[in-house]
């Protein structure tokens, strides 16, 4: 069960990366050059991504 889960989450992880763009190199190189033609649109995608993920990390005080 713990593998079948563990393989629907990297399915999940990579269906992402492939629809926001970040599987194509150029779109990731063109984010990483902040000297050159940057390309904010990635940032958004990052944006998202913690947006999503900080509520699931952010514990509830101790009782």
């Amino acid at each position: 069960m713990t593998v079948a889960v563990a393989f629907l989450c990297g399915l999940l992880f990579g269906g992402g990366l492939w629809v926001s763009g970040m599987a194509d190199p150029a779109n990731v190189l063109g984010f990483l050059d902040v000297t050159g033609h940057w390309n904010p649109i990635l940032a958004g995608v990052m944006g998202g991504a913690v947006a999503v993920t900080l509520p699931a990390c952010v514990q509830p005080p101790a009782p």
